[in-house]
């Protein structure tokens, strides 16, 4: 079953449909790649789901009325 054609349809639904971030996680620290999916797994989601809504919820609590992102931390926002 599949074949060529199958993964190639499948490759090109993926590249139109979905958005890749790559993250680099230190071993050494508290949000490891291990971590974050041992998190994930106690909620009952996947790793991808779990990071997801954190960076939903993260964006949630940053957005102010207008628009506009709050800055939590010391450096101004800036527009490039």
């Amino acid at each position: 079953m599949g074949g060529k054609t199958s993964t190639a349809s499948r490759t090109k639904y993926n590249a139109k449909t979905y958005e890749r971030l790559v993250l680099n996680l230190r071993v050494d620290s508290p949000q490891s790649k291990k971590a974050i999916e041992a998190a994930a797994e106690q909620a009952g989601v996947s790793a991808t789901a779990y990071v997801v809504e954190a960076v939903r919820r993260r964006m949630e609590q940053e957005q102010t009325p207008g628009g506009v992102v709050k800055n939590t931390e010391s450096e101004p926002l800036t527009e490039e």
